[in-house]
């Protein structure tokens, strides 16, 4: 019998292997050069992702639980400064970590693989990374781990600095619920220079392999068009401007990988506005791989006086201004949601309820839970009109319509992002979601449970961890595995911590051994396991997955 251990042969099935295993690489899929139609406008993977909102940024009315300590409850807590102010510093740090440890976790990554999630989004405030003033530091090993996880199920990152030094918009999500006193002083600027530097040098470390995509310079910066508080547009603009070059002196490029995209929020104007920024010779001319984020809610100002037909129109409206700046942009939809009222968003209208509760306020028929997934589906097909989505936010404790987590355990989202009930039309800027005539028929209508536990409905028992080093269209050269969650931040703007976190159980899992936060070389199990590199997060379709098992077959018989 001829041998047929040959490298040609081996060489030829793992480049299909790797070939179907590829996860969809979605930020990395969008380059504009300066002036120039996105690459990706009409090739483009599209972003489909969510906000890990909440974690490093407290928002009292994600995280009820939080503010109904003993220690608190007597107080209206509006922001995470005021939390700390109230409980000190030790107070304050100890619940912080507790949280940072315990509120997202690698079983989040497995979901969002699990759905076919191809980017997380980070917010982040300025005191994580320079002066922190009254705030508390600590962080970054918590971001590394998330980094690391993200590599391990194929998610690219936008790391998003979402508080400035003064504040931006004067709300809670910026750290401090007070005025906008960013544009007060030239310090504030030279503060947020400073974070940003540090931030951009932290995550694009050769040892996170590329996988931080992107960096969003801020987060809902309002200016005197949208807000009579704001900023000057051409404060935000000079922001904008001094931001970009400080991420391009700092980062850190792979071999052969693009420089980090650079995302800028629109303020609140119409994203087709835009292009006069990026026209512009003494502003954004000259930018590389750049992108614009918007966020759609509809929520807010009477919402919940709206019957569901309006909300559904109310997002159609978007399709001709999305498709308009997308032509000369990439514009992601970095926040949205499923919630159309305010119901459980200021924390104290909704203490001593329990989630199921809450829920069943919501989903008490089939027609309201028939019309949850009709918004889900409305918007995934508007926004996949720009440049991609990404939800706000992974988690809420009560407000099912604001967690992505609740919304997928109560099928509002679907596992399959590709799964639609009803045709849609990009054209239409009403009724463009056809509700009378289902694709699959009226017999064909999904399933929804009254109340589903999130933990447990969603599986993740066949989603593995993996190093996607060589899979991810990092471009690296290196096929390292950063297995360690060691952090040295000694002059990356604090938290100057050193830990290291699971880095045996990693080790033995990669097929390296690891000790003192050492990097291991990815040595690929060469058989059915890896074969199924990520279970059913990573491929696209049935067919990608037997093929891939029946490659996984023949390398075991091989080698």
């Amino acid at each position: 019998m001829p041998e047929i251990r040959s490298n040609t042969l081996i060489s030829a099935v793992l480049i299909s292997l790797l070939y179907l295993t590829r996860p969809a690489l979605a930020l990395k899929s969008w380059y504009t050069e300066p002036g120039g139609v996105p690459a990706g406008s009409t090739a483009g993977d599209k972003v489909r992702g969510v906000n890990l909102g909440g974690w490093f940024i407290l928002e009292n009315w994600m995280m009820p639980s939080f503010f109904e300590e003993d220690a608190v409850k007597d107080h209206y807590i509006t922001d995470e400064w005021t939390y700390c102010s109230v409980l000190g510093e030790d107070g304050c740090l100890t619940r912080l970590e507790k949280h940072w440890d315990s509120y997202i976790t690698e079983d989040d990554f497995k979901r969002f693989a699990n759905y076919s999630l191809n980017t997380v989004r980070i917010p982040m405030g300025y005191w994580s990374w320079t002066d922190p003033e009254e705030y508390i530091q600590g962080q970054l090993p918590y971001l590394e781990r998330a980094l690391n996880w993200s590599s391990w199920y194929g998610l690219d990152v936008m790391v998003d600095l979402h508080g400035l030094p003064g504040g931006q918009n004067g709300q809670d999500n910026q750290g401090y619920k007070g005025p906008i006193e960013f544009q007060a002083n030239s310090t504030n600027l030279d503060r947020a220079m400073d974070a940003l530097a540090n931030m951009t040098k932290f995550v694009t470390q050769d040892k996170f392999d590329g996988v931080v995509k992107s960096i969003e310079l801020t987060n809902e910066p309002y200016i005197l068009e949208y807000n009579p508080n704001g900023m000057d547009f051409y404060v935000l603009a000079d922001y904008y401007v001094k931001g970009y070059q400080v991420v391009r002196a700092n980062e850190h490029i792979i071999e052969g990988a693009n420089e980090v995209m650079v995302v800028i929020h629109d303020a609140f104007q119409p994203p087709s506005n835009w292009q006069y920024f990026w026209n512009e010779p003494t502003l954004g001319q000259n930018w590389t791989n750049y992108a614009l984020d918007t966020h759609i809610y509809d929520a807010f100002g009477g919402a919940d006086q709206k019957s569901y037909q309006e909300h559904l129109d109310t997002i159609c409206g978007w399709s001709a201004e999305l498709q308009e700046a997308q032509k000369h942009f990439p514009v992601i939809i970095g926040e949205f949601a499923l919630g159309t009222n305010t119901y459980c968003v200021d924390y104290q209208s909704c203490f001593g309820l329990t989630l199921d509760q809450v829920i069943s306020n919501i989903t008490s028929s089939y027609e309201a839970n028939l019309f949850m997934r009709q918004f889900w589906e409305v918007q995934q097909n508007v926004y996949e009109l720009g440049a991609g989505w990404i939800f706000w936010s992974v988690h809420h404790e009560l407000a099912g319509p604001w967690s992505w987590t609740q919304s997928a355990a109560q099928n509002w989202i679907p596992e399959d992002p590709t799964e639609k009930v009803w045709p849609f039309n990009p054209n239409a800027t009403s009724s463009c979601l056809d509700l009378s005539n289902p694709i699959q028929g009226d017999q064909n209508m999904p399933y929804f449970p009254s109340y589903a536990n999130p933990y447990t409905n969603i599986d993740i028992s066949t989603v593995t961890r993996k190093n996607f080093a060589e899979v991810r269209g990092s471009n690296s050269t290196a096929t390292t595995n950063s297995t360690s969650t060691s952090t040295s931040t000694s002059g990356s703007g604090g938290n100057a911590t050193d830990t290291s976190t699971n880095s045996s159980a990693v080790a033995s899992q990669s097929g390296g051994t690891a000790s003192n936060g050492a990097r291991t070389k990815f040595v690929p199990s060469l058989g059915l396991d890896f074969g199924f590199c990520a279970g059913a997060g990573v491929f696209g379709s049935s067919s990608s997955l037997v093929a891939a098992a029946m490659i996984g077959f023949m390398l075991s018989a091989l080698i």
